[in-house]
Formats: C-alpha cells, sequence, structure tokens
C-alpha cells in the first residue's frame, strides 16, 4: 500500500527526524508481520526462511535480518556502506529516506552487518554505482570479514563486486539462488533455469486494486514513533518522577558540549564597574544582522549594566543557507548522529561558557534570550546547565515538528512539556505566551511558582531582576 518515502527528501517533512521516524522502520515491521504470517502456512518450514533484495529491498534485508533472527540466510544486493564514505560522497542526494535508520545512537552501518553474523550473509555491489561508493563496501568487507573469521565461519560471509552500476542481472541473481542452495536449502549444486517473466500486475494486486478505505499508511509518520502528548500531572511528586526520566532521555540525545567549530560571537561590554555585572546571551536567527542587534538588545543596555553577547550559530546568518544545501547538511548530519540544531546547541554552550569565564560577568545571573527556534536552542542549553539564571522566549515554536530538530526527541516529550523542565527557574515570554505553554504554567503552579513564568514587556527590566511592567513607554 502507499507510504511516504521521500518525506526530508523532497516533502517538507524535517520533522521526520524529530519523530524518530524512517520508512525503513515500517517496512522493517511488514516484513517481520510477514515472516509471522509465513510461519502459519503449512508448506512452510519456518526454520528455513531467507531474505534477499536490490537497493530498498537490499536496506530491507540488511535491516530485518540484523533484528529478526528468523532470517537465517541474507542476501541484500547493492545495499551498504558506511556512513563516512557516504558523508564524503553525498550519497544522500540519491537516496529515498528509507535507506537509513535515524542514527540517534551513532552506530556504523557496519553494526548492521555484525547483528547477522554469524548467519550466512552474501552481499554484491557495482564498481560503477554511485549510490554506494567503493570504499565505503570495501571497509564494510573487510571487517565483516574478520568478523566472520572470528566466528569461525569464513565461509558463510562473502561480497561480489561486478562492474556496473546501480542494476540487477541474471548473474547476480545465480549467485544469490546458489548461496541459498547452500546455506538455506542444503542441497549440492545444480543447473538453473534462469528464464522468467514478470506475474502480471492484476495477479500480484491485494485488495482487489483498491485501498481500504480505512487505511492509514499515507499518515503513518504520525503515529509509528511518535508519542502520545503528556497528559496533566495532578502533584509536584509525579512531575519530579517524570522529570529525571525525561532529564535522563535528554542528555542522551543530546549532543556533549564542544562545537565543531568555534562559533562566531559579538560582544558589548559596559564601562568597568567594582562588581560583576550579569550577563544576557543572545541567539541569533536567520536573518539576524549587527544593526538589528543594535535593536534589538537597545532594551537591554540603555542603562549599560551589563555584558551583552550575540551568538551566530553554525549556518545563521544574514543570508540563510540555501534550502537545498540545507536539506543536504541536514540529512548528512543526521548520518552521524546529529541535527543542523544539534550542531547548534553545540555551539551555543560554547558561547555561554566563554561568556561564563569573562571576568566582568555574575555567573550566577546569565540570561539567554532568542527569537523563533534559535530560543528554543538557549531553553534545552538552560535545561542542560542548571546554573542559568533565566531564559526568555520570543515568539516560541509550540511544537518541535517545528523546530529545533534533534533526533527522536518527540519520542520522548515536546516543547510545553519540554520548557517544564526549566522549572522552578524564570522562564520569560517576551510580548506574550503561546497557549500551548499553559501545560507548562501548569507544572510551574505545581511547583509553587507560578510567578517564575511571565510575560515581560522589557528585557532590560527582566536582566535587572525586575518582573513588573512599570517602565516608562518607549523603554
Amino acid at each position: 500500500l502507499f507510504a511516504l518515502h521521500h518525506g526530508v527528501h523532497s516533502q517538507f517533512m524535517p520533522d521526520w527526524y524529530a519523530r524518530g521516524y524512517t520508512p525503513a522502520g515500517i517496512e522493517v515491521w511488514n516484513a517481520i508481520r510477514a515472516i509471522d504470517y509465513l510461519e502459519t502456512r503449512p508448506e512452510v518450514d519456518k526454520t528455513k526462511i531467507g531474505m534477499t533484495g536490490r537497493s530498498g529491498g537490499a536496506a530491507m534485508t540488511w535491516f530485518t535480518a540484523a533484528v529478526e533472527p528468523r532470517i537465517k540466510v541474507a542476501v541484500p544486493v547493492m545495499g551498504i556502506s558506511t556512513y563516512a564514505a557516504n558523508v564524503k560522497a553525498n550519497t544522500q542526494e540519491h537516496h529515498c529516506d528509507c535507506m537509513f535508520c535515524i542514527n540517534v545512537y551513532k552506530h556504523d552501518m557496519t553494526h548492521q552487518g555484525a547483528h547477522i553474523a554469524p548467519r550466512p550473509l552474501l552481499m554484491a555491489h557495482g564498481e560503477k554505482d554511485p549510490l554506494f561508493p567503493v570504499p565505503g563496501y570495501t571497509e564494510f568487507e573487510q571487517l565483516l570479514t574478520r568478523l566472520y573469521a572470528a566466528y569461525n565461519r569464513p565461509d558463510a560471509f562473502r561480497n561480489i563486486v561486478v562492474p556496473t552500476g546501480h542494476a540487477d542481472s541474471d548473474f547476480l541473481r545465480e549467485q544469490a539462488i546458489r548461496w541459498f542452495d547452500k546455506f538455506l536449502m542444503a542441497i549440492p549444486e545444480r543447473k538453473l533455469d534462469m528464464d522468467y517473466s514478470n506475474a502480471p500486475p492484476e495477479q500480484l494486486a491485494v485488495f482487489a486494486g483498491k485501498t481500504p478505505a480505512d487505511a492509514r499508511n499515507h499518515t503513518i509518520h504520525e503515529t509509528f514513533t511518535t508519542r502520545p502528548p503528556s497528559g496533566l500531572y495532578q502533584t509536584a511528586a509525579q512531575w519530579q518522577t517524570r522529570r529525571v526520566a525525561l532529564d535522563a532521555a535528554i542528555q542522551k540525545l543530546l549532543p556533549p558540549d564542544g562545537p565543531i567549530a568555534p562559533p562566531r560571537t559579538e560582544i558589548y561590554k559596559p564601562q568597568p564597574r567594582p562588581a560583576k555585572v550579569p550577563a544576557l546571551l543572545y541567539i541569533a536567527c536567520d536573518g539576524d544582522n549587527r544593526d538589528y542587534h543594535r535593536l534589538a538588545l537597545a532594551g537591554v543596555h540603555t542603562k549599560n549594566t551589563a555584558v551583552r553577547m550575540a551568538v551566530y550559530p553554525i549556518g545563521i546568518d544574514e543570508i540563510p543557507w540555501p534550502n537545498l544545501f540545507q536539506r543536504d547538511t541536514l540529512r548528512n548530519a543526521m548520518h552521524i548522529g546529529e541535527t543542523i540544531d544539534s550542531l547548534r546547541l553545540r555551539d551555543v554552550r560554547a558561547a555561554l561558557q566563554q561568556l561564563r569565564e569573562m571576568p566582568e560577568v555574575d555567573p550566577a545571573r546569565i540570561m539567554i534570550a532568542g527569537r523563533g527556534v534559535s530560543g528554543i536552542l538557549g531553553l534545552y542549553a538552560a535545561i542542560l546547565d542548571p546554573a542559568i539564571w533565566q531564559v526568555a522566549l520570543i515568539d516560541p515554536p509550540t511544537s518541535h515538528r517545528h523546530g529545533p530538530l534533534f533526533l527522536n526527541i518527540l519520542r520522548h516529550t515536546d516543547l510545553p512539556e519540554a520548557a517544564a523542565l526549566l522549572a522552578p527557574r524564570r522562564l520569560i515570554f517576551y510580548g506574550h505566551m503561546p497557549k500551548e505553554y499553559e501545560y507548562t504554567r501548569h507544572v510551574y503552579t505545581l511547583l509553587g511558582q507560578p510567578g517564575h513564568l511571565s510575560v515581560a514587556m522589557n528585557l532590560e527590566y527582566v536582566l535587572e531582576g525586575r518582573y513588573d511592567h512599570g517602565m516608562a513607554s518607549g523603554r
């Protein structure tokens, strides 16, 4: 039945990464259910089930055999590499989203083969295939050869390389059949008749060729991995139990400290003062520039009593990355267990550390602010750093569907609940608070600090520790 396979690739659904969703997941589920069905057939020996396929079929063979021990022999054709080779060759531009798992745990594709070993595994590749680079499958072959030798089963693994592109052939089909004959059927070598003809489409159709009215395939990405929203907690103790579990999950999902390269920052300092002063870290978003920051931060330096730093995370500039480059970067980042936003979070945390180490700054009074998705990056930096004093959000998104995109985050939480992890520290909404964050206010109320979540109209007041609205007009 129909289901999307190009959500991140070209169908404007980058939130698949936040959902932890890949079409490979549902295809593997389908394959497992097919095995369940095969085991009910009287003519099937359930101890002799093998699997093969080319391209996307190879991917499903790799994934299914890796997680399903009932697959006794596997023959994936043209469907494996290493992530290092893939990123270097930018092979993602050729692939639909079904070819990859969501690499949140930073595994390599070689682990798929390791999970299949020592079961018999035959793979095949084409020297001219742009989808699977020669260095990638060569390294894979070398590693798996050593692994199968360690299992004392060197004959149970082989890689066939043919001088073609991404194409099947009678030769490869013959090799696959002979592999199954040897390791699955345990029969001697025989003469094979390789003639075949495709069955007519109507003979292969299910449901008489008509999709059932209640089919959910076209929206399965919304429910297959994403958890339902958390309910309201009734007591502070219930929330604290949830908080401990959620904190642990986020610590595993989000990257450790350390940017890819030092982030670009702009710093505005007050005149020297005898005492340390508060500081504001402002996280830039696409389209921001120095003149804009002067305006945006004007409300926090009229008295010139605080250090202000603006940080430009990777890819943030006056001119945003082109859409296609951003798509390619996002997909390649996923291969190494990151997203663009997780890389940007690294930059925010690096800037935060730089700000904290400035001699003028009072480390107990550091505030983070940002607009849109950038503000939520600041929120997560504060969630990961309990020393942050307070956070101000300007027009924040209300769901991770709209950013920031962190791998698998929607399997665990969404923004209104994640924002509650800041409690009881102060969370300020500049100008207005979206109604979805009433959920966050409920947690603050449970903790006895409803006033620590507030709406402010003047960031300088907030930076001074004032949360009233007694400012003069124009300030």
